[in-house]
């Protein structure tokens, strides 16, 4: 029984921090549903440095999303880049958030799985305790 005494112990833990967690996803931050990627571009001009082993164009910055099977991207100019870069990583935050919610609710229908299997009487002690019962009874 020590083990199930372990196992509701560590419930009541990750459902403290189970709490916590939906309680920060309850009231999110502005944020874009976008990741930020970092591109270098060859241009087309054959005769540019780019295309004889040189340096690449940019950094040029996107937002990007896949949806549905599609890829969309949204071009960042540089001067707008600290505000969109706070909103795609606060989405990110988000997304993580999330995942360690999903892995806190597997963590505990595990124990509560194993609380059941430790609870559960097999079937020959289920007959002992009614048969055990009956002579009582008479």
């Amino acid at each position: 029984m020590e083990s199930i005494s372990r196992a509701r112990k560590r419930i009541r833990d990750l459902q403290k921090e189970r709490f916590k967690l939906e309680l920060s996803l309850l009231r999110p931050l502005p944020m874009a549903p976008y990741s930020l990627i970092k591109a270098y571009w060859r241009c087309g001009k054959k005769t540019c440095r780019c295309h004889k082993g040189g340096p690449l164009h940019g950094p040029y910055y996107y937002l990007t999303q896949h949806r549905d099977g599609k890829t969309s991207n949204i071009y960042i100019p540089k001067k707008k880049l600290s505000k969109i870069s706070i909103l795609a990583e606060r989405y990110k935050e988000y997304e993580t958030s999330l995942t360690k919610l999903r892995n806190l609710n597997k963590e505990i229908l595990t124990l509560l799985k194993t609380i059941e299997k430790k609870a559960f009487v097999p079937p020959s002690k289920l007959k002992e305790k009614i048969n055990g019962n009956r002579k009582k009874e008479r």
